[in-house]
């Protein structure tokens, strides 16, 4: 990744990509979920993860192979006894339905081991996955020492298992290290049950999208269409309209009730909320922002901290910053809510029915009260406008204090 930050703590679509990972394994039925990461990496890891309860991390000392990165979870897992899953941390478009497939079919056929597979167009860098002409799984064999003919196999390893502990455990632990590299590596893992006379499957995933991962920039970009693809597709399936999805991006952890609609050029970031009814866009932004029933924000206008009532509506060039604007108030273009005074954040309130008149700027802690109405161009600073009076000027005033005057 020619990067500072670990590989699987860059965000895709608002989560590190190892949380992608992690929601996936709990919608599937995860009970408990460890996270094996390096020493480096152990701290950073625990903080990005801290708010999800289920997550342990353990840590692999040195860089020994992936089936000693299995084998560094099994004192956190000492005492465990059924089927666990395998997971790469920088795969995050797997799916829960895929991981469902895969447990149903390794239950059903009483596996020990079982690999999910994928078809690629092209699975250059890949391992492929090797059949019999009955199609029974044979191995994994890694590109480098594949032969011509099986290069030409579509069917690729995922690098994900469904396996059954504590057996497993010793078929892991049986893995030598590799002659070239030193590392032992967890597809070594189904010859040794194989020999064993252990049942091993390759299980197609329901998504062949699903085991996309991610080495490099190119595929972080990849993997972030994907599944930004899906949230708009999900959001679409549940009623809201999305008028040019190729434009649009969506946070995976926002939520969009039917009947919202959004335009082009749109990007909703962390956990904003869009009630039913409400339109975003064209060119907007949202951060962390909720919009009631019917409210509307327009072209050029950011919304970050900040709440909409019902009917409210900013519909050009303003930033809404750190505000909380009652039902059915109307911000003028060019409005700013100036919630930063250089070294703290302030909030500022806006009530039921007030009017903002254009390039209106509200200089935070500042409220509003119903009915209130400012005039084009006015700084309101740090001031309580009353309840139904209309206030103008730099800094603002009450107009009948201009008018006696």
């Amino acid at each position: 990744m020619k990067s500072r930050l670990p590989k699987v703590l860059h965000p895709v679509l608002g989560l590190p990509m190892v949380e992608h990972v992690v929601r996936a394994a709990t919608a599937a039925g995860a009970e408990r979920v460890v996270v094996v990461a390096s020493p480096d990496n152990r701290d950073p890891m625990a903080d990005a993860l801290a708010h999800l309860p289920e997550v342990e991390v353990a840590v692999q000392e040195e860089p020994l192979g992936t089936a000693h990165a299995i084998l560094a979870a099994k004192q956190t897992l000492s005492g465990f006894r059924g089927t666990g899953l395998v997971l790469l941390g920088d795969a995050p478009c797997i799916a829960a339905a895929s991981l469902e497939a895969l447990l149903a079919e390794h239950s059903a056929q009483g596996a020990q081991l079982s690999v999910l597979s994928g078809t690629l167009e092209d699975p250059h860098s890949y391992g492929r996955i090797v059949r019999d002409e009955g199609g029974a799984f044979l191995r994994i064999v890694e590109e480098k020492n594949a032969t011509p003919a099986e290069k030409g196999i579509q069917e690729i390893n995922s690098g994900l298992f469904a396996l059954e502990l504590p057996l497993q455990w010793e078929v892991l632990e049986a893995v030598e290290p590799n002659a070239t590299t030193g590392e032992r590596y967890a597809t070594d893992a189904v010859e040794i049950s194989r020999a064993r006379a252990l049942t091993t499957l390759a299980i197609s995933a329901a998504n062949d999208t699903d085991v996309l991962g991610v080495n490099d920039r190119r595929m972080l970009a990849a993997v972030t269409a994907e599944l930004r693809q899906r949230i708009l597709e999900e959001h679409m399936d549940n009623g809201v309209t999305i008028v040019d999805p190729q434009s649009t991006f969506v946070d995976a952890r926002a939520t969009i009730e039917q009947d919202a609609r959004i335009e082009p050029f749109t990007v909703i970031e962390g956990a904003c909320h869009v009630a039913s009814g409400a339109v975003v866009g064209p060119f907007a932004r949202l951060r962390a922002a909720k919009l009631g029933p019917e409210a509307i924000v327009g072209n050029f206008v950011e919304v970050v901290r900040s709440e909409l009532g019902a009917k409210s509506r900013a519909l050009h060039l303003s930033y809404l910053g750190d505000a909380t604007l009652a039902d059915e108030v109307n911000v003028g273009a060019g409005t700013v809510f100036a919630n930063f005074d250089g070294q703290e954040k302030h909030a500022s309130r806006v009530g039921a029915g007030a009017s903002l008149g254009s390039n209106t700027v509200v200089v935070a802690p500042s409220s509003l009260g119903e009915r209130a109405r400012t005039g084009a161009g006015a700084v309101v600073v740090r001031g309580e406008v009353p309840a139904g009076e209309t206030w103008v000027g730099a800094p603002a005033r009450a107009l009948q204090q201009e008018e006696a005057q």
